[in-house]
């Protein structure tokens, strides 16, 4: 090579702006790199928390609240609205839908705040998304309790609704039974 055409490289190497082309070129590709692998990994921590099923995240929900109330925190009220709020969340819905008569056929009944039954059936296990017409089902139930007394025979057109029409399991249905005797006799408690 001839001396000018080593002075010539040597300056495109010292110069400011080809330092700078080069750091940026390095800079880019960290960003292509790294960029994608930090977004993968907040994607992996974002569908852990998804994989929960509903049913673990309202246990963790209920004990995280009930922990914050028994130690003054917040007050029953506000641990009332966080349950609403959580089953309207859960139902892809922004606020609970509140069915005025199916509260008022409670109320007979001796259950003034149907959101505890509501927690109560959640407690038990019942799909959040069932919950409305396990309700339904429940107040037909207490009916039919109420008029045969202490009868441990189950009509059969209930039991088809709630497995067959609700696909509830046999313990699903169980726990409905048992809450809806419990109505019946008024000994109905969410403590």
């Amino acid at each position: 090579m001839t001396k000018k055409v080593k002075k010539f490289n040597k300056d495109i190497t010292r110069s400011r702006s080809f330092r700078d082309l080069v750091f940026y070129i390095k800079v880019t590709r960290v960003i292509v790199v790294f960029f994608p692998l930090m977004l993968n990994a907040q994607d992996s921590l974002l569908s852990q928390n998804d994989k929960l099923s509903k049913r673990e995240k309202w246990k963790i929900l209920r004990q995280k609240t009930e922990r914050d109330v028994d130690k003054g925190e917040i007050s029953r009220e506000d641990a009332d609205k966080k349950y609403s709020r959580f089953r309207s969340h859960l139902l892809g819905k922004k606020a609970e839908r509140k069915d005025p008569v199916l509260e008022n056929h409670f109320k007979k009944f001796g259950i003034d705040d149907i959101d505890q039954l509501k927690n109560h059936l959640l407690d038990k296990h019942i799909p959040i998304d069932k919950l409305d017409a396990v309700l339904g089902g429940m107040l037909r139930l207490v009916h039919y309790f109420k008029s045969e007394g202490n009868n441990q025979k189950i009509n059969p057109r209930l039991e088809a609704y709630f497995k067959g029409r609700l696909g509830l399991t046999s313990y699903h249905t169980t726990q409905v039974y048992k809450t809806a005797k419990n109505i019946a006799s008024g000994r109905f408690s969410d403590e």
